[in-house]
């Protein structure tokens, strides 16, 4: 049985450290488009699931009937009910991923000379633990100037909504949504802000570029380092309470341990007053710090 440090907890309690420890050594080793291939099964799998349902439910059901009754399991009744208000899809609907709109966004985003880079979930489990996730979260550096043009560039593909990217842009609001109208996955877009922590993360970002495949899919990931400062944000935003926040700082702790920059985590977690989760996160992942 493999022995942990002291205070380490593995991800679930149904887990045993000796498990744990032998499947996060295995994805230690894998390259960023070796765990995409992990990352692309868990998210296929469960909309495959939901669609699969709905046709035994609804056998005879229009392409529209089955768009309807997706988007409703998925994205909820209201956002189900603003698309079929709104728009008109007659076409069978496409079964696609988070990380497909990552792609087909980042590319809408690079004409527009926008930069970006993905976070949240998407990144975290291309970083650490792999999990399910509802949608996309990518953070853009865009001036006022430039609102017209990406809403002019979006609409063709994605529901978009003007006054939501006004509030957004005008900080009445911290982000806006977007909906890919072919597969119905979900981006939420956050306007970049203006402080010193914001514009690290934009200038720390890293440039994702799979072997063999097109210059195109490349994309842009938040660094590691602020993925964990920026969901200890969140997880205290939610008082302490957000135990999948908390379990994805774990998740890349444990999965980056030593390849971490924690000169830069110290720095930052000290600047924004999270040392105490910082250093509880890295004891239950086995990383000793010394503040």
């Amino acid at each position: 049985m493999l022995s942990a440090p002291v205070g380490y907890k593995t991800q679930s309690i149904d887990t045993s450290i000796d498990a744990e420890m032998y499947l996060f050594g295995l994805w230690r080793q894998m390259d960023l488009e070796q765990k995409e291939k992990l990352i692309l099964r868990v998210l296929k799998k469960a909309a495959i699931f939901t669609l699969t349902g709905i046709k035994s439910l609804y056998p005879d059901a229009s392409p529209n009937e089955i768009r309807y009754h997706y988007i409703r399991k998925r994205l909820g009744s209201n956002i189900a009910e603003l698309l079929k208000s709104t728009t008109v899809y007659d076409r069978e609907l496409m079964i696609e991923d988070p990380i497909y709109l990552a792609r087909k966004v980042a590319t809408f985003l690079e004409l527009l000379k926008i930069p970006y880079y993905i976070g949240g979930s998407v990144a975290s489990s291309f970083q650490g633990e792999v999990r399910f996730t509802e949608d996309l979260d990518l953070v853009i550096s865009i001036h006022q100037s430039q609102t017209q043009s990406i809403l002019n560039t979006f609409s063709q593909d994605f529901y978009i909504s003007e006054i939501a990217v006004e509030d957004a842009m005008r900080g009445r609001t911290s982000s806006f949504n977007i909906i890919d109208l072919e597969t119905t996955e979900k981006a939420d877009i956050f306007v970049m802000r203006n402080d010193a922590f914001a514009q690290s993360k934009m200038a720390r970002r890293q440039l994702y570029i799979p072997v063999n495949r097109p210059a195109s899919d490349a994309i842009y990931l938040c660094s590691p380092e602020d993925t964990v400062l920026q969901k200890l944000v969140w997880y205290r935003m939610t008082k302490n309470e957000s135990q999948r926040q908390w379990r994805d700082v774990l998740g890349v702790l444990k999965i980056q341990g030593d390849r971490l920059d924690f000169d830069y985590l110290q720095k930052w977690s000290g600047e924004l007053s999270l040392s105490d989760l910082l250093e509880t996160a890295c004891t239950e992942s086995g990383i000793e710090l010394f503040f």
